[in-house]
């Protein structure tokens, strides 16, 4: 089982309310306190390509990366015609290789939450501060321990529509600040026979303390790092959901 291979086909109908105007908003207001002037945006875990597609339409050159080749040939078919201001890469962002330094590296909807070993964050994080240019902006959120911990771990979350049912059930792992995911789908094959296809997908997300990352990043070239909460600019509090980090 493995993560967003099958489920990539019924993501983007099962993420109809995520917030992506409040990431955009965010980002928009980050470019604006920052006076970031991007011309070329990375954006990381980009998944089936929301975000990214929303930023070529802006205008800017943006190339989109993620691990998953199911997720990305969801993106890519989303383009209308090909262009040179926008392509999907699937890489390990261990091992990220732009074709060109960024001035601006994006990752959100809890991307980076995916990766559970420090020593893999700590190579992703040197691997994006590579490939910025000089004085360049990497903006990411993941989940707080507070939402594992308290909102995501030892529960269960369904939906049930037309086009595919889902059974989530959560296990917090209080050592690890983590939670395993496992996801039983039934996706409908056949309205007139009621016959529906079950496949199952396991995934992993950790949270770290904001001195790990702000250190990890330290480590790895970023000399200012700012943490902000739940796409505000506030100061995170104990019980924030989401941190949204600015490292430069």
């Amino acid at each position: 089982m493995t993560a967003y291979g099958e489920f990539a086909e019924y993501y983007d109908l099962l993420m109809q309310d995520a917030p992506y105007e409040r990431w955009m908003t965010f980002l928009e207001e980050a470019m604006a306190r920052l006076d970031l002037k991007p011309r070329h945006i990375a954006d990381l875990g980009c998944g089936t390509g929301k975000l990214t597609l929303e930023l070529f339409q802006r205008g800017y050159t943006v190339t989109g990366v993620d691990l998953s080749e199911e997720m990305l040939m969801i993106a890519q078919s989303k383009l209308e015609r090909p262009s040179p201001k926008l392509r999907f890469l699937c890489q390990d962002l261990r091992e990220l290789v732009l074709p060109e330094p960024v001035e601006l590296a994006v990752s959100f909807c809890d991307s980076l939450s995916y990766i559970v070993e420090e020593e893999d964050l700590r190579a992703t994080f040197a691997r994006v501060r590579q490939n910025l240019k000089p004085g360049g902006c990497f903006l990411f959120d993941v989940h707080s321990i507070y939402k594992l911990q308290e909102k995501l771990g030892n529960n269960v979350f369904y939906e049930d529509n037309e086009e595919v049912t889902y059974l989530w059930q959560s296990r917090y792992d209080d050592q690890r600040q983590q939670v395993e995911y496992d996801i039983t789908f039934f996706a409908l094959e056949d309205a007139d026979e009621e016959l529906y296809r079950r496949f199952h997908e396991f995934h992993v997300q950790r949270a770290y303390e904001v001195d790990v990352l702000r250190g990890l990043l330290n480590d790895c070239g970023f000399t200012t790092v700012e943490v902000y909460a739940d796409f505000g600019w506030d100061v995170p509090t104990k019980t924030a959901e989401r941190l949204f980090f600015v490292a430069r």
